[in-house]
């Protein structure tokens, strides 16, 4: 059975540091323009946001290629992360088409404010799944996600997740003929459940940089 989470704005936490640092600001302090465009970008993308999420929970068998029931995937880094896992949640999740044109609309009024609104977006994707990472981690444990086009995972895998998981029908979320997602601000992935307590303090390993991480 396909699962479905809905997230209203006011749930979802834009934290304007992480913003920032998708600005890269990594270690420079935001002058004060800066930090009054990302409050106006963020308040603007939280207004045209409608968080969905969708996601199945699957048996995995790692022996030889991983199997997850619907597709076979030689991949080591994913057969490394998911070391110990008997089960994952195939994971799919999107800020919405409205979010998507306000992107695109900001870029065409200013080339800045549309940067700025792209990655209030990724910020805003980022906590509304590890607000969903939280809920579904109960009495077992969960993994970093891992998702395509990261380590030796093919991007092609973004196919078969969408497929599987029947997004655009239950979620309004599909793929271009380019592995390009639509709405931009979307996210796929394989999320492992182990039994022992997660080593990584990361949310995903598509934008951790930790190199030493016993999951990469």
């Amino acid at each position: 059975m396909i699962n479905i989470i809905k997230s209203a704005a006011a749930e979802i936490n834009i934290d304007p540091k992480e913003v920032a640092v998708y600005l890269g600001y990594y270690s420079a302090e935001t002058d004060e323009n800066t930090d009054t465009l990302i409050a106006e970008c963020t308040e603007e993308f939280l207004k045209a946001a409608d968080f969905k999420a969708c996601y199945v929970e699957v048996a995995v068998n790692a022996d030889g290629e991983i199997d997850l029931g619907f597709k076979k995937i030689g991949c080591s880094s994913l057969k490394k992360n998911l070391s110990g896992c008997y089960r994952a949640y195939i994971f799919a999740a999107t800020t919405g088409i409205e979010s998507h044109r306000l992107i695109e609309r900001n870029a065409v009024i200013s080339p800045l404010k549309g940067i700025v609104t792209d990655c209030v977006g990724s910020a805003a994707i980022e906590a509304f799944c590890n607000k969903i990472n939280l809920s579904l981690e109960n009495y077992e444990y969960l993994r970093p996600r891992f998702s395509p086009g990261y380590g030796d995972m093919p991007l092609e895998c973004q196919k078969d997740i969408i497929e599987f998981l029947q997004t655009k029908k239950n979620i309004g979320m599909s793929l271009t003929e380019s592995l390009m997602m639509v709405p931009v601000k979307s996210v796929t992935a394989i999320i492992g459940i182990g039994k022992e307590k997660n080593k990584c303090t990361g949310p995903g390993c598509m934008i951790c940089s930790g190199i030493n991480c016993p999951y990469r």
